[in-house]
């Protein structure tokens, strides 16, 4: 019977044999989403929860085809082969991500039974879907919560669960094992010189030469930056393994029509010898590595109890950094935060730049933890913030400011019971008005949350200051405290942005944090966009804000005021 109405489930399994369509039947029970096309995929009927969940009316719908839905997440050959299936009069069955008509991406399970015609051949479809949006977004958050988005490999948290089964399983055996610790030498000026996307192409490649020595990579972990850790369990094969390590670097990169070479230096501790818990097998191997890498690098070192260079590098260090804080030596330089729509500068983030005369530029991924070591991250954020208030007051005299400047924080500051007391006097001192500033705090922070770091951040929200997560998709990835905190943007990090132009993984992990992020009435902020086509995939899936190269560099304070009199001015 030729008809545009769906059919029930008895007279389906009267035209399809039951071994064909044994859990059809289950799913047509239980399905709450079906559409019925004719031959050539146009939509003939819809029930209410399409409509609901595609956001478009049945009118909108009656008369198009399936293509008003498509994510672009899909390749070509995926609908090719769905079709092979179907137009063949073989039922198919998948996991399809589509795009509702107000730009949100959703996961349906999807069922699609050819009705065939007296020769064969089939004259309409039905599909039967189940919307499994919240099982996907979980899933694909939580496995990168474990993985490094860049390069694939296991992350800092799979680091210290490994290291903690081998330890007590070490102990009861009475073995031992290495922690090996690799930096690449001179990483920095890669990215310096060819920029991060290189850099980051780079790591990847990295990543893949690991895998030459061990190929389902699970014993490399990338801790972050162009640092990696390697566990092996048999210490008889620590100099075959180092010369191996090291000789995977001397083929030379190519990327983009540049050729370089690179080198590593690895330092290496051993169970138990040099440590029996994570810190001191980790900080011994960083000790051995630090003295490889005097050497010229290029080698490795084994920890020896006498080692001292690094604790003297240490120290010279610290006296630096306090003297650059008593003597108003760092410098902020302010990246320029877009609206996507609009292309028009909207707010910026401050970021904090530190030269030193001997060392020369100190990147803040060196600075920063060191700052938090010894006890100086809460007075250099401090300095940050009342700087930072007080150049939107200089940027008050000068014109009409309506920028809102994004501030980063670190989670000790942060946790400090007089943190707030502390920003009420900056506020009160700089007199800069509490709309333009954003505090900054990182995923990490959530990581032990409480309802004092709850009532804090409300505290700061009451003072008319709004707070971000920064650096989401990086730490502890629950969705648990996004609902918990009152927070109002959520900025993706960088490390998920250059895969999206990588493949339906990447562009699906950016698609899930947009999509959960609104779900929960958050804005988004993609960080680290440099090419066109990220920009394009961040406009499809609604992203509402970038900052990245792409628009611009962080800039001095006279670039940047130069850049927001020529927006004033157009």
């Amino acid at each position: 019977m030729k008809n545009n109405h769906i059919q029930s489930t008895d007279t389906l399994l009267m035209e399809h044999t039951y071994e064909e369509l044994k859990d059809i039947k289950a799913a047509i029970d239980e399905a709450v989403i079906l559409a019925v096309t004719d031959s050539k995929g146009t939509i003939t009927a819809v029930n209410d929860r399409f409509c609901e969940i595609s956001k478009y009316s049945r009118a909108e719908l009656i008369g198009q085809n399936h293509r008003i839905l498509n994510s672009k997440f899909h390749s070509k050959d995926f609908f090719k082969a769905m079709w092979k299936t179907i137009g063949s009069g073989h039922t198919w069955s998948g996991e399809i991500c589509n795009r509702a008509k107000d730009g949100c991406i959703y996961w349906v399970q999807t069922t699609i039974v050819p009705f065939l015609n007296e020769k064969g051949k089939p004259y309409q479809y039905i599909s039967i879907r189940t919307d499994i949006t919240d099982q996907k977004n979980i899933k694909t958050i939580m496995h990168y919560a474990n993985h490094d988005i860049l390069t694939g490999l296991p992350n800092r948290r799979c680091l210290a669960q490994k290291l903690e089964q081998l330890i007590e399983r070490s102990k009861g055996k009475q073995s031992k094992f290495a922690v090996f610790f690799i930096d690449i030498n001179r990483f920095r000026h890669i990215n310096d010189a060819l920029g991060h996307q290189i850099g980051d192409l780079f790591l990847v490649e990295v990543a893949k030469r690991f895998r030459l020595i061990d190929k389902t990579g699970d014993s490399f972990y990338r801790l972050n930056g162009d640092e990696f850790v390697f566990l092996l369990e048999d210490t008889s094969l620590i100099s075959v393994m180092a010369t191996k390590l090291i000789e995977i670097f001397e083929k030379p990169y190519i990327f983009n029509n540049h050729k370089f070479y690179s080198t590593i230096s690895i330092g290496i501790s051993l169970f138990p010898q040099h440590g029996t818990d994570i810190d001191n097998l980790i900080v011994n191997a960083d000790l051995a590595m630090y003295v490889a890498k005097r050497r010229k690098g290029n080698q490795y070192e084994i920890f020896k109890n006498r080692m001292q260079g690094k604790n003297d590098h240490v120290l010279i260090f610290e006296t630096k950094l306090r003297n650059a804080l008593k003597e108003n030596l760092f410098e902020i330089h302010y990246q320029p935060k877009m609206d996507v729509k609009t292309e028009q500068l909207i707010g910026m983030e401050a970021l904090l730049r530190w030269y030193d005369e001997e060392l020369g530029q100190i990147p803040p991924n060196e600075f920063i933890p060191f700052a938090e070591e010894c006890g100086l991250i809460s007075d250099i954020g401090e300095w940050v913030l009342k700087s930072t208030a007080l150049q939107i007051r200089e940027w008050e005299k000068q014109f009409k400011f309506n920028l809102r400047v994004a501030v980063n924080i670190s989670p000790l500051h942060f946790k400090e019971g007089n943190f707030v007391a502390r920003l009420i006097k900056i506020l009160e001192e700089t007199k800069v008005r509490p709309e333009y500033l954003e505090i900054e705090i990182t995923e990490m922070s959530m990581m032990d949350y409480n309802d004092d770091l709850i009532n804090k951040i409300q505290e700061v929200k009451y003072l008319g200051i709004t707070v971000a997560i920064d650096d989401f998709g990086t730490g502890y990835s629950s969705l648990g405290y996004l609902k918990e905190f009152p927070v109002d943007t959520l900025k993706i990090d960088r490390s998920f942005i250059v895969n999206i132009s990588e493949g339906e993984s990447g562009i699906a992990m950016v698609a899930a944090i947009i999509a959960l992020a609104h779900a929960l009435k958050l804005k988004v902020v993609a960080e680290g966009v440099e090419t066109n086509e990220e920009m394009e995939i961040l406009k499809q899936y609604n992203c509402e804000y970038v900052q990245g190269y792409f628009y611009s560099k962080p800039l001095n304070v006279t670039d940047i005021t130069q850049k927001m009199l020529n927006q004033k001015t157009t």
